[in-house]
């Protein structure tokens, strides 16, 4: 079985993602994995902060802007997996899908201030970090 990775950063990208992932699903069931990657807090804040305050913190915020992603897949049937990491959004969710044999990332695509000043989307970032090999497709979708 095939798995496949959804980075969902906010609420726009639920939307883009979830018609592409019913989709897929339904031509070939899939291993789903849903993604949120919180930013790591600044070290001034931790030294004030508890590691548990801040633990739950990442886990609230990041089941929050999963959670409309959840409640559309429950309500088509599809099975899934959620996970909340800490770090940079590229590197982050190429490192999960190395770690868990992903083989497609579904990236919702967003045209970005970044992108026009040649900074690249998310897609392009994680094509540059995952490589060539053929091993994971990134689909960007809108």
């Amino acid at each position: 079985m095939n798995t496949v990775l959804v980075p969902i950063n906010d609420s726009s990208d639920i939307e883009c993602a979830i018609k592409h992932v019913i989709e897929r699903y339904r031509t070939q069931p899939v291993t789903l994995f849903l993604l949120n990657v919180q930013m790591p807090i600044s070290k001034f804040v931790t030294r004030f902060v508890g590691r548990r305050q801040i633990d739950e913190f990442h886990q609230e915020n990041g089941m929050q802007i999963l959670q409309p992603m959840i409640e559309k897949l429950d309500a088509a049937g599809i099975p899934h997996q959620e996970r909340i990491v800490i770090g940079h959004k590229a590197e982050s969710i190429a490192q999960f899908a190395r770690e868990h044999h992903c083989d497609q990332i579904v990236v919702p695509k967003h045209k970005s201030i970044f992108e026009n000043i040649g900074l690249g989307s998310v897609g392009s970032q994680l094509r540059q970090l995952i490589g060539s090999d053929g091993r994971c497709d990134i689909s960007e979708v809108y």
